[in-house]
């Protein structure tokens, strides 16, 4: 592929003024507060955090809040308050220019349009540029000329949500300024009705129906491209498990992101960084073609954990479905490649009766023989980070949230290490005080866990009293509330890597759209944008 793949989130979102609304007890007001409490360094972290985790930010400021009407007590959302917002914009602007740094990482201005929410879906618009201004038409033909003017984009999402009510009229849609929209996000999918994943995840704007759907819009004949983006308004950017994009660009610099942003060649994962290569009769995803003939399809894989399928979605159909699981085996000798994911978390609920906060963690991983190829962390908030040494050497320091209850939801961390050794080198994982011992064809059969037993006792004493006598009854109490790592069985590169090809022909007249659909044994996804052929 002549080009690199950049990792970013076009959508976390940053409502200031709903923040301020929680700072001061309450959830909606009848006017706007006076008090408009500094929120820069809430947003500062975020630039800092997603500085080391993705490679390029388009922020969203959110310029919309809750009222309350005084008389009767209905909440709602409004777009009013227009002069409010100036300040805010005024500082994002300025962080946005503080923080970019091409080569390194890229900043892009942006902001959640929701026009005068009656019938035009949610937009999210970004500039190429410094300074920018603070567009809020009510209505989207006025932006889309506004935009086509300035030369900026407005990327649709959560479009499978009901007509006038947030999801995307494609009726009105121009290609130009919208290049792509997203295809999941913490909504849910809104690639199809019949596809995976639901929508149901906000209850208030819930369900999704089939009109609006990205693959709706598809089947208008539009040139419209594929994302995913979380719509996070916890100030953590590409939060694991909600969304976030990839990039096929030259170099990281504004320039090059939206030349590929433009031309389409963009695609949307679920959380885990699948990388994907696609083309259909030589010409790369995001790309137009003009044929009647037979074309070859090609497309390489490289999973985070097990590749399960790779599916061809042609015209809104599944065309075609390669099962991957089945097809290879852990070797047991020589040199081997593998990726391991170690998991971090659970440990003492609240309901248990436990005083709760966040643990960190803190470790290496090394080999006695072989290299660490990469590493890749798949995180969930801010205060996780790693590096590797001279001498490849991993060192992690990570932190997890205590869980609300029996569920984990997203408070684990994982952190994945590819590595090349010989099948019987020797890992060497430390974490804390714990350390464990395993090689790669060990790893490769079967999981395992480190578990915090002895710190929960310690917990349990200190804060229940002395349990003597009791610890035989206290065993369950005792697993379910330690902080545990996973060390999840390894994947050899056979199993997370996969090429296919294949002729693709029989095109309908008209315009069609081809394209791909990935899906991990962890339940984690990729979609290509389309190639579009024309006949």
């Amino acid at each position: 592929m002549p080009f690199n793949i950049y990792w970013g989130d076009m959508h976390t979102q940053f409502n200031l003024a709903h923040m301020r609304l929680q700072a001061q007890g309450v959830d909606a007001v009848a006017e706007p507060p006076d008090d408009l409490a500094d929120c820069e360094q809430f947003v500062r972290r975020a630039f800092e955090g997603a500085r080391e985790y993705i490679d390029f930010f388009p922020i969203v400021y959110y310029p919309a809040h809750f009222t309350r009407d005084p008389q009767t007590g209905f909440r709602s959302e409004t777009v009013g308050w227009r002069d409010y917002y100036a300040a805010d914009w005024e500082m994002i602007c300025g962080l946005v220019k503080e923080y970019h740094e091409p080569g390194r990482f890229v900043t892009f201005a942006g902001y959640e349009w929701s026009g005068d929410r009656t019938r035009w879906g949610d937009h999210n618009v970004f500039y190429p540029y410094d300074d920018p201004p603070l567009d809020l038409s009510l209505h989207i033909e006025d932006l889309y000329a506004n935009l086509r003017e300035a030369g900026a984009i407005a990327i649709p999402h959560h479009t499978g949500y009901a007509f006038a009510n947030r999801g995307k009229d494609w009726a009105h849609y121009d290609e130009q300024v919208s290049p792509f929209g997203e295809v999941f996000s913490v909504h849910g999918s809104s690639e199809g009705c019949d596809t995976p994943f639901t929508m149901t995840r906000n209850g208030s704007m819930a369900p999704r129906v089939s009109k609006n759907t990205i693959q709706a819009g598809l089947e208008h004949g539009y040139r419209l491209g594929i994302i995913a983006s979380g719509d996070n308004g916890g100030g953590f950017a590409a939060k694991w498990g909600i969304g976030m994009m990839a990039a096929l660009a030259e170099d990281l610099t504004r320039e090059s992101l939206w030349e590929a942003f433009m031309e389409r060649r963009v695609y949307g994962v679920t959380g885990d960084r699948i990388k994907l290569d696609y083309s259909l009769g030589g010409a790369i995803m995001g790309a137009m073609i003009d044929t009647s003939g037979p074309l070859m399809l090609r497309a390489s894989v490289e999973c985070t954990e097990a590749l399960d399928r790779i599916e061809v979605i042609r015209n809104g159909r599944v065309a075609l479905s390669y099962c991957h699981s089945g097809t290879w085996e852990a070797p047991t000798e020589g040199m081997v490649r593998c990726k391991i994911p170690f998991e971090f978390g659970w440990g003492p609920a609240a309901m248990y009766g436990f005083e709760v906060a966040e643990k960190r963690w803190e470790g290496q991983f090394r080999l006695t023989e072989g290299r660490v190829v990469s590493v890749e962390g798949a995180f969930t908030r801010h205060g996780n980070r790693w590096s590797q040494t001279a001498d490849g050497e991993v060192q992690f320091e990570l932190t997890t949230s205590p869980r609300a209850g029996a569920a984990t939801d997203t408070s684990q961390q994982r952190l994945i290490i590819e590595i090349e050794a010989p099948a019987d080198a020797l890992c060497v994982f430390e974490c804390d005080r714990h350390r464990i011992t395993f090689t790669p064809a060990e790893a490769m059969r079967r999981t395992g866990l480190v578990v915090y037993d002895e710190e929960c006792r310690q917990r349990i004493r200190e804060q229940f009293g002395d349990q003597s006598g009791k610890w035989d009854d206290l065993r369950d109490a005792v697993y379910h509330n330690s902080h545990i790592i996973k060390r999840h069985t390894a994947i050899p590169q056979a199993g997370y890597t996969a090429q296919i090809e294949l002729e693709q022909s029989d095109f309908a007249p008209g315009r069609n759209y081809v394209y791909l659909r990935v899906s991990q044994l962890n339940g984690q996804y990729a979609w290509s944008s389309p190639v579009w052929v024309d006949v």
